[in-house]
């Protein structure tokens, strides 16, 4: 009866420790997807879940794995975020408002720090769980390390070796979808992450 309660223990770690592997593969197979990933472009569908509320936001965006990336939301909103690995921009021509702020920390406040960002800064902010794989697909979630962060959970879905959607939960418990189209790989030039910014308007720095 102890040899076969023996053995049955035995059987038992092994496949946890076999699951565990794998779970170790397929979070490597993710970060190395990830680092893999210079360029990012594409056309995106924002919603956003407020108790019953929900908005939708309508755009596009650039990144490269330097720091810099470019979002445009052309509907129905019309605004500009950007950065340029050193300062965060907010452009607002309806308000003829430009906003500058350093780009520190920004990694806490926008999942578009998963296509800017390097990964070692990636895992320095968040922790990597709940890895899935399926056919031509892999989910993976990221996170927080700290409960005062802005961005509490990141989901990232892969489906056929392109980035689709990510759904994030921010500190005031709001879930937003952002679903990609169109998306690139390509090299983008960095001309395409500048702003022509109009005379006259208000520039506010932090």
């Amino acid at each position: 009866m102890k040899l076969i309660a023996s053995s049955f223990l035995y059987t038992y770690l092994f496949l946890c420790n076999a699951l565990i592997a794998e779970d170790q593969v397929i979070e490597k197979a993710f970060m190395e997807y990830l680092g893999n990933q210079n360029f990012f472009s594409a056309f995106f569908s924002q919603k956003t879940y407020s108790g019953d509320n929900e908005r939708v936001v309508k755009g596009s965006i650039k990144a490269n794995r330097e720091g810099m990336f470019k979002l445009i939301y052309e509907e129905p909103i019309n605004e500009t975020l950007l950065s340029d690995a050193i300062n965060f921009y907010r452009y607002d021509p309806e308000l003829e408002q430009l906003e500058i702020r350093p780009i520190e920390n920004l990694i806490d406040e926008t999942p578009i720090g998963l296509f800017s960002a390097k990964t070692s800064v990636l895992l320095e902010t968040y922790n990597l769980r709940g890895c899935k794989t399926s056919k031509n697909n892999l989910r993976c979630e990221l996170v927080s390390r700290l409960k005062d962060n802005y961005l509490q959970l990141i989901e990232v879905n892969i489906f056929n070796n392109v980035i689709n959607f990510i759904r994030y939960k921010d500190s005031f418990d709001q879930e937003v979808l952002l679903r990609f189209t169109d998306v690139s790989l390509k090299e983008i030039d960095l001309k395409e992450f500048y702003i022509n910014i109009p005379d006259g308007i208000d520039i506010i720095k932090h």
